[in-house]
Order: C-alpha cells, then structure tokens, then sequence
C-alpha cells in the first residue's frame, strides 16, 4: 500500500488551492463489460503532464468537468504500453486539435469529442493513432474542412461532423479514409456540393447530408461513391437536379430528398439508379415530371410524391416504366385527374395506391385495375368523389377484394354504408365522419407500405 502513496498523491494535487474540495482533480478507476475505465474529473491540461500512472489495464478513459482547451502532443503525460482504446471528452471545452494530439494513444479505435468548442483542426491532428473506427466530432463550432485533415485513418468505419458550421469541404479533405463506412455531415452549413468532394470514400455506405444549405449539386459529386446504399439529402434548398445527376450511385437503394425546393422532375434526372428501391421526393413543390423523368429506375419499389403540388398524372407516362414499383404515395397534392390509359406493359407488381388528401371527383377504376391487376390497397380517403361513383367503385372493388379505404384507418365500409340519405337527399360521407390517427399530418399511413420499407432496410443493414 505504501508503494501507492506517492502515485495517489499526485492524482490529488491540485496546481491552485481549490474553495471547494470537490473541484479537486482526480481519477478513479472501476471496471465495466469493456474493460478497466478511469474517470478523471475537474481536470485541466496541466494536471495530465504530472500523470504517470501505469495504464497497462485501461481500456477506457474519460474526462468530465474537466476544461482541456488546446490538446496537442505534450498535453497527456501516458506511457506508451498503453490500453486504452476508448477515450471520451464530450462537454470539455475542448478549442483547438493540434497536431499529433492523441498519438500517446495508439491502441485507441473510439474518441468521443462531442459537444466541444472544437474551431480549429490542425491537419495531423490524428495522427498516429492508425487502429481508430469510431470518431464523434459533433456539436461543436468547425467551419472548414481542410486536406489531409483524416490521412491517418485508415481503418475509421465511423464519422460523425453533424452538428458543427461547416462551409467548405476541401478535395482532399477525406483522403485516407477509405474504409469510412458512416459519414454524418447533417445539420450543417454547406450551401453546394463540389465536384469528386467524395471521391476517396469507395466503401462508404450511408452519407446523411440533411439540414444542410445545399443549392447545388455538380453532376460529379458523388464519383467513386460504388458502394454508397443510402443517401440522405433532405431537408436542403435544391431547386433543380441536371440530367444523369446520381448516374455513380450504381449500388444505391435508398436516395431522400423530401423538404426540398424542386418544381419538376427533369428528364433522366435519376438514369443510372438501376438498384435503387425507395425514392422520396415529398414535400416539394413538384408540379410536372418531364418525359423519361424516371427512366432507369427499373428496381424501384418504392415511389413517395407526398404534399407537392401536382394537379394532373398521366400515370403510365410517369410510371409506366416501373415495372417493380410495389407502393406508390401520391397524398396531399392538388390532384384533380388521373389518366390510366393503358400505354405500356401491364405494372403486376404496384400493391398499394394512395391518392388521399387530393381533389378528385372521379377516375376511372376499371381501367386501374386493367393494368394494375394485383393493387391490394386503394386509398382515396378526402377527396370530392361523388356519391354515385363511391359507389361504383366500392361494389365493383368489393367483388375482387381490394380494399378501397375512405378514411385515414382504412377501416372495412360496406357498400350499403358509402351513401348517407339524410333529409332525402343523396350525400357524401365526409372523411371527418371516420376516426383518424396523428399519421394525418404526414399523410402516410403505418401500413403494408411502411411495414415493407422498414424491412427492406433491414436487410441491407
């Protein structure tokens, strides 16, 4: 015991007299599923050069209310046979990375750093420490991004920059990164994506650009990108998309750019998509689809047009193409026509169709199920459909069960209840007559279609 003395002593000492003794720096250690952690509180960057304690059984380290402004290669007096492979410094007031900041930590494969005052990061700052997989830098105040910055990291699966005030990403800003699997650039402040900025992340899987600025996309951003599976891009300012705009994203499935600004769907927007499944363009302010807007989608499952301001749907123009196309989501528009023409081969796939929330007074049914003979699920709940051709409808459907559903549940009507005779008059059910759950307000009810998306993704994770 005496032998320990002196090392206790010194994770003791403070370098001021602290007023109270809690504010004293100090470390414990106790043991969790990962490994020995040492916890070390109220500490500051002078109090880690007095440290020499052996680490040989420390897996993880962690600093609370501790106050590490700049880090840099002096700043952790560690042995290098070191353990430690996990080190937290979320919510220390850490500024600035210097370079060479964490190389006394060369077995560490996770760093937290979230929730910082992180602005400058010297590019070197990570290196040496070659094993690291997980890096958090959310939430904290970086602004550009420059080359090299990552170099080092050649085995990191896992990069979190959400949350920060990014502007510019340099060419060569991701270099070295090729095996990065997650890449989190969400909430920021980048207005255009560059040409090739992803180039050096061949194995990247997910890319979250949400929340951004993002005007402009150049058709040569997502080069080298053959692996990305899913991309989110929502949430942004795009107003247009040229031709061939993701012709590199040959492995996609899943591509978002709801709460955007487009108007229309150019043609060939989307050519060179051959395995996407699920593509959602909702809440735009989509009004017309050019010729061969959605050509090349030949895997598509998935098609989601919620709340834009469509009017009138040529359907197998736009669709006809589609020949996977399984649920198709064209609620919440301004949709008073739909032509269903027969034009080209018969969509034997399309299972759930939902024209909710539109201004339809009529379509013709029967030409819809002509060509799309396996639709399971009709959804025309809040339209103006007449009361006389409800009724059509829900007969001729009933013989062939598919299910028509006029309210928000899709709860089972019989023909005898589509008509209301009230004071000898003929009237419409209204779709305040059926109870109706929060999924109102995104218009996409929880149904097969969502049921089937979520398994779809769990696949390909």
């Amino acid at each position: 015991m005496a032998k320990w003395l002196p090392i206790i002593s010194t994770l003791l000492l403070p370098l001021a007299v602290p007023t109270n003794f809690e504010e004293f720096p100090i470390c414990k250690f106790q043991f969790s599923h990962q490994g020995q952690q040492m916890t070390c509180s109220n500490a500051n960057m002078n109090f880690f050069h007095m440290f020499d304690i052996p680490l040989n059984r420390t897996h993880w380290f962690k600093c609370q209310n501790c106050s590490l402004d700049i880090l840099d290669e002096t700043t952790f007096n560690f042995p290098k046979l070191n353990n430690i492979s996990i080190v937290d410094f979320h919510n220390c007031g850490v500024r600035v990375l210097r370079k060479h900041a964490f190389e006394k930590f060369f077995l560490l494969k996770i760093l937290i750093l979230h929730n910082n005052s992180i602005q400058m990061l010297e590019t070197m700052c990570f290196m040496g420490v070659k094993r690291l997989m997980h890096l958090d830098l959310s939430t904290n105040y970086i602004k550009i991004l420059t080359n090299n910055l990552f170099l080092d990291l050649e085995n990191l699966d896992v990069l979190n920059l959400s949350f920060n005030r990014i502007v510019f990403i340099n060419s060569e800003a991701f270099s070295g990164l090729y095996n990065l699997k997650y890449l989190y650039l969400n909430y920021n402040q980048l207005d255009k994506l560059e040409e090739n900025m992803f180039r050096h992340l061949r194995n990247l899987k997910i890319l979250y650009l949400e929340h951004n600025r993002i005007h402009n996309i150049h058709p040569n951003t997502f080069n080298n990108l053959i692996n990305l599976h899913f991309l989110y891009i929502s949430h942004n300012s795009i107003s247009y998309l040229v031709q061939y705009n993701f012709k590199q994203l040959t492995s996609l499935i899943d591509l978002q750019l709801s709460y955007n600004n487009l108007t229309e769907v150019q043609t060939s927007s989307f050519n060179g998509l051959k395995n996407l499944r699920s593509l959602h363009l909702g809440n735009n302010f989509l009004k017309t689809v050019k010729p061969y807007g959605f050509i090349g989608l030949d895997n598509i499952e998935i098609l989601d047009l919620v709340n834009n301001l469509f009017e009138y749907i040529e359907f197998f123009d736009y669709f006809g193409h589609m020949e996977k196309l399984r649920y198709l989501w064209l609620n919440i528009n301004s949709i008073n026509k739909i032509n269903f023409d027969y034009k080209y081969e018969v969509q034997n796939l399309l299972t759930v169709l939902d024209v909710s929330d539109n201004n339809l007074t009529s379509f013709n049914f029967k030409t819809l199920y002509k060509n799309l003979p396996n639709v399971k699920e009709i959804v025309v709940a809040n339209n103006s459909l007449n009361c006389d051709f409800s009724l059509d409808m829900y007969k001729f459907f009933e013989n062939i069960n598919v299910t028509v559903c006029s309210n928000y549940n899709c709860d089972p009507i019989s023909t005898e209840t589509v008509c209301i005779n009230d004071t000898d008059e003929v009237t419409e059910l209204k779709v305040e007559d059926f109870p109706m759950e929060s999924s109102i307000n995104t218009g996409i009810q929880l149904n097969y279609s969502m049921l089937y998306l979520i398994v779809v993704l769990l696949e390909w994770l």
